[in-house]
């Protein structure tokens, strides 16, 4: 027993002291934390994934956990109950608060880039960008969770963003954002 219980710690030592990925992932809000409905259907996507949609949800935008949940128990009511689609619509969200909110996640099917649904994740920033940049913390939210999804082998190491607009009549991900996006290094024209 004496021999054991040092080896123990040694192993706890080294794995708690293990030196963290090469790519901080960000904290994703789970869908229980904010109080997500269960879906009603899933589809699973086949990663790692190729495209990446940058939308936004066309709402007034949110500072708050408090406010960001309730904006997004207010977009799945939306969608499931007005739309019937089988569950909200994004990938994940990122809230004016800088955190990002898991939506269908990374392995199931959205309903946000009509054509491109089963070979992308649809990401949203929670409010209008049609006259108003993203903040910088929202960007480098974006910006953590897609290097983050290429690190665990989620996305392609060579995925594409686009605006949701490049592919479907929409102004979706707003005219100022799309701005934005176009300075990313995945961006594709």
């Amino acid at each position: 027993m004496w021999i054991i219980f040092p080896c123990l710690i040694i192993l706890s030592n080294i794995i708690l002291n293990s030196p963290a990925s090469a790519t901080d992932c960000p904290a994703i809000v789970a869908r229980a934390q904010w109080q997500a409905r269960p879906s009603r259907d899933d589809n699973f996507l086949i990663t790692p994934i190729p495209y990446v949609f940058i939308h936004h949800t066309v709402t007034p935008g949110c500072q708050t956990f408090v406010a960001c949940t309730e904006r997004l128990r207010n977009i799945q009511d939306y969608h499931m109950d007005d739309l019937n689609w089988h569950d909200i619509g994004f990938s994940f969200f990122i809230g004016g608060d800088g955190n990002v909110y898991e939506g269908a996640g990374w392995n199931k099917e959205g309903a946000h880039t009509y054509g491109y649904n089963k070979k992308s994740l649809g990401i949203a920033f929670i409010g209008s960008y049609q006259r108003e940049n993203a903040t910088q913390q929202m960007v480098d939210a974006a910006h953590k969770l897609i290097a983050c999804g290429k690190e665990k082998s989620m996305l392609r190491p060579d995925v594409k963003v686009l605006g949701a607009s490049q592919v479907t009549s929409t102004v979706s991900p707003g005219r100022k954002l799309y701005q934005q996006i176009q300075g990313w290094p995945e961006w594709s024209s």
